[in-house]
């Protein structure tokens, strides 16, 4: 790359590489306007990931009555687990390839939105699990096409999962005695379509 004034470039290396922004939401207010939003989207039905904690508070009030107010149908998905693993990551993909939904939104912390990039994952593009999980744990194999919708509403600072198309979960190691590796999914159509950061939720 002409910018790499101090390296030289390898052998059959890229001589290229891609700025590809996120699109995001930042402002006082911005969960209020996840109802328009989801509905400038084309959602209809949306799966609305969070987890036990966070569903009692603020943020998925706003969220659910911004969806309310624009005629969009929800269900909630409460069950994420922190720390996600194989296991959650399949929960999660049963109950948004059951619920006919069109879309999601997920609001939490990191745990949340990969859980939801998961579910997305797995019910669009049906495969065994370690089918896209990254090598040499899994097979690796990219996604044969794009997501549906996701909105992501992050509750804490410091993941960057909104602006990311990697899901993050543990995964058993198979002739260890029950341990686990941390691995994932990486793909940039993983990436939530569009990040609502709403600095109400970082007030407590």
């Amino acid at each position: 790359m002409s910018c790499a004034h101090y390296f030289a470039q390898a052998q059959g290396g890229d001589g290229c590489f891609a700025v590809d922004a996120s699109n995001i939401v930042f402002g006082r207010g911005a969960l209020l306007e996840a109802g328009e939003l989801a509905k400038s989207l084309g959602l209809r039905r949306v799966a609305l990931f969070t987890d036990p904690v966070v569903r009692k508070l603020p943020p998925v009030q706003l969220v659910t009555q911004s969806l309310r107010a624009a005629g969009i149908d929800s269900v909630c998905y409460d069950e994420v687990r922190i720390e996600p693993s194989q296991a959650s990551f399949e929960q999660a993909s049963q109950f948004y390839a059951e619920g006919r939904f069109d879309g999601a939104i997920s609001v939490g912390g990191g745990s949340v939105m990969d859980t939801a990039k998961a579910a997305l994952t797995y019910a669009t593009h049906k495969a065994p699990f370690l089918r896209y999980v990254n090598r040499p744990i899994g097979e690796g194999v990219a996604l044969p096409g794009p997501l549906p919708p996701h909105i992501a509403c992050p509750t804490t600072s410091g993941t960057g999962s909104e602006c990311t198309g990697i899901a993050v979960c543990s995964v058993p190691l198979f002739g260890t005695g029950g341990r686990h590796c941390k691995t994932g999914l990486a793909h940039r159509a993983l990436r939530p379509r569009l990040a609502l950061i709403d600095p109400v939720c970082t007030e407590t």
